[in-house]
């Protein structure tokens, strides 16, 4: 990563990869030891804790060690959910790598899976009950998110508002959750500051999960780690999908590859370039911008510095990523 977000806390976040190889260490059982190494070493972006990161610094925190092991515990839980997502999608391929299930067993990855919340929760254990509650309540945002997508998949009639609900919860807490916890961190009683940077957290959450949904129709494999059509396949109803099936001249098209649980790649290839036809991308990129803007406008209420900055940067990087 060069973006210019990334420069002033990249050693932190060297950190953070260190907390955690450190602390799933303490696993006394090699296999699993080498599963949540194998998860965790496959990078993903590290926006969590980045945004724990830079709200800390730009509320002027001082012992950033303590952000640092929060910024890693959210990362922890974060990928934990993931191996459990790819077992209930059965998805087979997570950041250009196997799906752990894939890798190891179904049983193991669970096991897994539920080892690193654990170890995300006890690193927490020595901060402020505060914290820990932005995490449960995220986490528990996550859980939600993930059963409504789960509920709507292969259903053409879903729509923007319920895709927005779905990615509110499944993304946007967490990320939310992340600034939050740095900002509380860094000033405990600075609560109108808090909240502005959850909020900007918030919708970049948002803003991302539109671009991810988004790449999964226009981005380029060997960037984004997953094969384009993904969502297709598994039925998924995101945004350039949802808008697609509303165009009228081949929106009913897309829809019967969308609503048919039988879709393979080669249909979902066509699905995808029909949706190229209509404004789909154009449509995704304009609300998504749209969240960028907002997130960027609740950095009124924060005081300018090089952090400051990097959030406007980050803001304006997570819209025109290709990966």
């Amino acid at each position: 990563m060069a973006e210019d977000w990334y420069n002033c806390i990249a050693s932190e976040l060297q950190d953070v990869d260190k907390v955690m190889e450190t602390i799933t260490d303490r696993a006394e059982n090699p296999l699993l030891k080498e599963m949540c190494q194998y998860v965790l070493s496959n990078h993903g972006k590290r926006v969590r804790p980045a945004l724990c990161l830079l709200a800390f610094h730009a509320l002027g925190g001082e012992n950033v060690s303590k952000a640092v092991d929060i910024g890693a515990a959210i990362e922890i839980i974060h990928n934990a959910t993931l191996i459990h997502d790819d077992i209930n999608d059965a998805g087979e391929i997570r950041r250009g790598a196997k799906a752990l299930y894939k890798e190891y067993s179904l049983g193991r990855s669970i096991v897994a899976g539920d080892f690193m919340f654990a170890l995300g929760f006890q690193l927490m254990g020595a901060t402020s009950q505060e914290v820990v509650n932005f995490v449960i309540d995220a986490a528990a945002a996550m859980g939600s998110g993930e059963f409504d997508q789960k509920k709507m998949e292969h259903n053409v009639r879903v729509d923007e508002a319920e895709y927005l609900k779905i990615i509110s919860g499944k993304t946007a807490r967490l990320l939310e959750c992340a600034a939050k916890c740095g900002a509380y961190l860094a000033a405990p009683e600075d609560f109108d500051r808090i909240h502005a940077l959850g909020n900007f957290a918030y919708n970049i959450g948002m803003s991302f999960q539109i671009i991810d949904d988004l790449l999964d129709v226009i981005g380029d494999q060997s960037n984004t780690g997953k094969m384009v059509g993904n969502d297709l396949v598994e039925g998924k109803p995101t945004l350039p999908i949802i808008y697609g099936m509303r165009d009228p001249k081949v929106g009913i098209r897309i829809m019967d590859i969308f609503e048919d649980d039988r879709s393979d790649y080669n249909m979902a290839g066509e699905a995808i370039t029909l949706i190229k036809r209509t404004d789909a991308v154009e449509r995704c990129y304009t609300l998504a911008n749209y969240y960028a803007d907002k997130a960027i406008a609740e950095l009124d209420a924060i005081p300018d510095s090089e952090y400051k900055q990097a959030l406007v940067d980050f803001a304006k990087f997570i819209v025109s990523r290709d990966r």
